[in-house]
């Protein structure tokens, strides 16, 4: 290891000067100091990308300030750049590098002495060193101890390098920060890997009871850094977002999400935006509950609704974001619903077990459709999760693994166009923006060595590609919802003939079922649903009330049945009025009637009354159709009076006198005519 003191504080000018074309510029917010606090260095930028005769450039703070002070004061102190072997074993040897700093080995370094840096006014270091080709200097036939005077760090080849940041004082080592820099050769034709930048925005639940929407502050937080990232680097990135969600800020009440949403409805436009169903629904358990109208359907609201609120933006639809694992029924599903191409985010490609390259090319068969798989590498998963803090780091190092995985396959004999790495977070949700941007802007300067791609742009499946086993998928749970969502439903639709289907009640439950099937509501949640759901049936199946107990009296034998009907209900209800008596004759014993709501409406029947007394009438209530009875009988009393009856009598007695005295009279003639002709009654004048 060759190891150069700085000398000449005008060399440090002249480089500076020299090197400023090629420094990578980073975004102020990249500036900001990252939290490193086991190295004791703070290491806030760097240029990634290293080409013919260019410079490292490190903008670094030191943490301590008791070792501050003695690298500012200590006259033997320095800081030390230093190089290591060049990467060979691909991405997993980087993430050795980063696991284990002892590794580490130097083939190259320079020092700096610390009180002759550069400070900025943040107080921050920044150095600057030239850079050469190990090869080139041999060739030129120049040793080593030639070049002493012109400080230069130099690369055996292109590649990714390890670099170490060190703080010496009296030649101990005191702290030191790890990162990465690759050097570049433009004028080597290489064929680049593509890469695809995934992001998503989840379909959480904002129902509430009374049929209002709440953005939590969690979810209002990943709308935000999607904004953020899609501002910056929306061309790079391809975006799923939730229509739900959307739906959602749109009919929140909080300002503050309505400025959210007009934010968010500029960014989606620089995207490319793959729509999805308009909130989660697991394709396999639809497949396998027979719920294939139920996915297609919010497959298609899915469409419109995004189409509806980004009219800029075409989204792209046959391509499909997998949250949960998969098995050969939803593959069936999707592949009939149209779909070409299969993302699987991590939770759904654990599934399939481990894989040593998971960039390789994947197909799935749906019958004589081959469908293109897409698996997301498991190693990045974490190290985009990580917090804010670290974002330069951590995206160097990413981007590290990237391109030597890019060389590796190239090495091994591969062909990297044909390997295709999709990153994304654990669940696809973006928490760290800066973290995807600080990725996308040291990867895009690259374009020889990585494509970044979007889902617009996704090649045909490939028929070698390997075919991975599907396992069956439990879907009890998914059976156990749905089969109560179904009964559910059946007793709402009860009301159909009952219920306006344009009410706000109808679109309230339409809207509740919908999210009650989603898969991303918890069952405490499905059960609140569920309970308030059943309590407003019943309240509407038992709002229409006739007063029990009532009694009719009747003067004749023709008379009227009035009921006057009473709605406590916010909604106009049809219903079925059933009569019955075993004394009345109704001309009509069914009547279907309106009645508004929070009022009364009067149902008059007319009816004969076949004899006298005091009998039930038992009146029952049921949907407009008949179908079902609402509430429970009601029994009323009819009374008709005797002196309904009186006419007849008289009728009767009157002919039974006249009947009498007819015959009275009649024997009185009879006898006077006897009388009259008897010999010893008969006198002679």
């Amino acid at each position: 290891m060759r190891l150069r003191t700085l000398i000449a504080p005008i060399l440090m000018a002249v480089v500076v000067s020299t090197a400023a074309p090629l420094i990578l510029t980073l975004p102020a917010e990249a500036q900001r100091t990252e939290d490193i606090a086991v190295t004791g260095l703070k290491l806030s930028a760097q240029n990634f990308h290293i080409y013919t005769s260019g410079t490292l450039r490190f903008v670094f703070s030191v943490d301590d300030p008791n070792l501050l002070n003695k690298l500012l004061t200590v006259k033997n102190s320095v800081i030390r750049v230093s190089i290591g072997a060049r990467v060979t074993g691909g991405d997993q040897e980087v993430r050795d590098l980063i696991s284990n700093p002892s590794l580490f080995v130097a083939t190259d370094s320079v020092d700096f002495a610390t009180q002759s840096l550069l400070r900025k006014q943040d107080g921050q270091f920044e150095i600057t060193a030239l850079t050469g080709d190990l090869s080139v200097v041999m060739a030129n036939g120049l040793t080593s101890e030639s070049q002493n005077d012109v400080r230069k760090i130099d690369f055996d080849d292109r590649g990714i390098y390890p670099v170490r940041i060190e703080s010496l004082i009296n030649k101990v080592v005191r702290a030191n920060v790890t990162s990465f820099v690759n050097r570049v050769d433009l004028s080597t034709r290489l064929e680049p890997m593509p890469l695809n930048m995934l992001v998503t925005l989840d379909s959480t639940n904002t129902l509430q009871l009374d049929g209002s929407h709440i953005v939590d502050d969690l979810t209002r937080e990943k709308i935000a850094q999607l904004v953020s990232l899609l501002e910056l680097d929306g061309p790079l990135v391809s975006t799923q977002v939730s229509p739900h969600v959307i739906d959602s800020l749109n009919k929140s009440k909080d300002p503050a999400d309505q400025e959210l949403l007009l934010r968010l409805t500029d960014a989606i436009s620089k995207t490319n935006l793959v729509a999805t169903t308009y909130l989660a629904f697991d394709p396999s358990g639809a497949r396998q509950t027979q719920h294939d109208n139920e996915f297609n359907a919010l497959v298609d609201l899915g469409k419109s609704s995004l189409s509806s609120r980004f009219t800029s933006n075409v989204a792209v639809s046959d391509v499909w974001i997998a949250r949960t694992p998969l098995d050969q029924f939803g593959v069936d599903l999707l592949a009939e619903s149209g779909y070409r191409s299969i993302v699987m985010l991590p939770k759904a490609g654990a599934a399939l077990g481990n894989f040593d390259n998971a960039a390789r090319p994947y197909r799935l068969v749906s019958g004589d459709k081959t469908m293109s798989l897409y698996v997301v590498d498991p190693t990045y998963v974490a190290q985009l999760g990580e917090g804010k803090n670290n974002s330069f780091i951590t995206a160097s190092a990413i981007a590290a693994q990237l391109l030597a995985q890019r060389s590796k396959i190239e090495s091994d004999g591969g062909t990297p166009s044909l390997n295709r790495t999709v990153l994304t977070p654990q669940d696809g949700a973006l928490l760290n923006s800066n973290l995807i941007h600080e990725i996308l802007l040291i990867l895009k300067r690259v374009p020889q060595q990585i494509s970044i791609q979007t889902m617009g742009n996704l090649p045909e499946p490939r028929q070698d590609a390997y075919k991975p086993n599907l396992r069956v998928k439990d879907i009890s749970q998914f059976k156990t919802r749905m089969n109560e969502i179904d009964l559910l439903r059946a007793d709402l639709n009860k009301l159909n003939s009952t219920l306006d289907q344009n009410s706000v009640t109808w679109a309230i439950w339409n809207e509740r079922l919908m999210v009650m099937s989603s898969d991303t509501l918890t069952t405490t949640q499905r059960e609140e649903f569920a309970t308030q759901t059943r309590n407003e049936l019943k309240s509407l199946r038992t709002a229409v009330t006739l007063k029990e107990g009532t009694t009719f009296t009747f003067g004749s034998r023709k008379s009227q049945l009035r009921f006057d009907l009473k709605n406590s209900s916010n909604e106009d209800l049809t219903i079925q009025v059933k009569v019955e008596s075993p004394k009345l004759k109704l001309d009509k014993s069914v009547a279907v009637i309106e009645v508004p709501a929070n009022s009364a409406n009067e149902l008059v029947i007319n009816v004969v009354a076949l004899s006298n007394g005091l009998f039930p009438v038992d009146v029952r209530i049921f949907t407009a159709d008949g179908t079902s009875q609402l509430g429970r009988k009601i029994e009323i009393s009819a009374r008709v009076n005797a002196i309904a009856g009186l006419g007849q009598v008289v009728s009767g007695v009157a002919l039974l006198l006249l009947i009498t005295w007819w015959a009275a009279h009649f024997r009185r003639k009879y006898r006077t005519q006897v009388s009259d002709e008897h010999p010893v009654l008969r006198s002679d004048t």
